[in-house]
């Protein structure tokens, strides 16, 4: 059995870009509510690969470094010819643009407990699609879902 062990970010990413620069994948956990409720803080973790930007696509789950160094993984809102655009599921502002050498990786898998999604899954991808969608009024559905999830647990 392995032992988890908790690493600030500025230690773990320059590793991470290493084992990615050499083809490989990563598994980290989520930290941050910002792509609640496809990923939930502390509970998923997710499997990062290397990717370009050519290959990422509207709906791919990406992680990202801004100009202040800070590494994002938020969802790609849009994508044009030499810059993309992304936004946190659990938030309305569109971020960008972005320019293709801030693209750190891709989210190739999702784990909740135990259990792998693969992103290219049909039902996963149709999900985001959808939630995607809902960006206009994406306030109001989180009011409502947290509203419900609140009369529900009495």
């Amino acid at each position: 059995m392995y032992k988890v062990r908790c690493v600030k970010t500025k230690v773990m990413f320059p590793l991470i870009k290493e084992i990615l620069s050499r083809k490989g994948s990563v598994r980290i956990t989520v930290t941050g509510m910002s792509m609640y409720p496809f990923l939930r803080q502390n509970i998923d973790s997710v499997e990062l690969s290397p990717t370009d930007f050519e290959h990422i696509c509207r709906g791919d789950i990406v992680l990202t470094v801004r100009d202040n160094g800070q590494y994002i993984l938020h969802r790609v809102h849009r994508k044009e010819r030499d810059v993309f655009y992304m936004v946190g599921d659990a938030q309305h502002r569109i971020e960008g643009p972005l320019r293709p050498h801030q693209l750190a990786a891709v989210v190739t898998a999702v784990w909740r407990r135990e259990r792998r999604i693969q992103c290219l899954d049909l039902r996963w991808r149709l999900l985001s699609a959808l939630w995607l969608n809902t960006l206009p009024f994406r306030a109001f559905v989180m009011k409502s879902y947290g509203y419900l999830r609140r009369i529900m647990g009495r």
